[in-house]
């Protein structure tokens, strides 16, 4: 059975001589596994559609165990993002980050589009890519049902009181009364916890706009890391830690 398909590629994995085995998030699919032929010769017709970042509509044939690759149009390379090795390591991290929360076969067109708008509006970025970065792991935490509570205490519903903590266990913040509940919530700011409500809501063409405190992007990386760890199971990602290298090396 044939499905076609737009889809983004995630990652892309060497599968014997000249093959490979591409983790697409299609559109119509969801995540899936997916064999291209020859897409490692020099001359593959798959040149540029299955390298990661990739954008394009994939023709895919339905197999025993994977899918396999029939054609592949590419709509969009994303190729700029190559240009910088930091903002290369943040797109890398947003791929895999994004390969971690969906999966397979269960589609997400809301995240889908995030994921686009997302990687293009890091291709025209100059610096400040953090920014888009913590926006896009608010939206992808939104779209995929981990949305932390952030109007209320999570535990009693109490909107009242200036002083609040963030619990990654109880999935948002807890107000004094209610602190108890989670002895290693963190503290937050009323702040920070405006600036995640901006981030999770707005465009990312506004975002890149957006210049944030440094305490209040400490603050921010400091709960979300927690968050994401703790709701994905997940505390180690590759890209983060080429980035850390990154940092240490050129000193950011």
């Amino acid at each position: 059975m044939l499905f076609k398909t737009d889809g983004v590629v995630l990652k892309q994995t060497k599968f014997g001589e000249g093959d490979v085995i591409l983790t697409l998030f299609a559109k119509k699919l969801g995540k899936i596994q997916a064999v291209a032929k020859g897409a490692k010769k020099s001359r593959g017709k798959y040149t540029g559609s299955t390298q990661p970042f990739a954008y394009g509509e994939f023709v895919l044939f339905k197999g025993r165990d994977l899918y396999q690759v029939s054609q592949a149009d590419l709509k969009e390379s994303f190729y700029r993002l190559r240009e910088d090795i930091t903002k290369l390591a943040y797109g890398a991290y947003i791929l895999e980050l994004t390969e971690s929360i969906i999966t397979e076969g269960q589609t997400n067109n809301r995240l889908f589009h995030a994921l686009l708008h997302c990687l293009e509006v890091l291709t025209t970025l100059e610096r400040d890519y953090e920014t888009v970065v913590k926006a896009y792991e608010l939206k992808l935490l939104y779209y995929s049902g981990y949305k932390p509570e952030l109007d209320r205490c999570v535990h009693c519903g109490s909107r009242k009181g200036k002083e609040f903590k963030f619990s990654s266990r109880e999935g948002g913040i807890l107000c004094r009364i209610c602190f108890g509940q989670d002895l290693f919530a963190m503290k937050i700011s009323q702040t920070t916890i405006n600036v995640m409500k901006y981030l999770m809501h707005s465009d990312l063409k506004q975002i890149a706009r957006l210049k944030i405190k440094a305490d209040v992007m400490e603050e921010l990386n400091k709960i979300l890391k927690h968050y994401i760890s703790t709701h994905l199971e997940k505390n180690k990602f590759k890209s983060i830690e080429f980035l850390n290298v990154i940092r240490e090396t050129h000193n950011i």
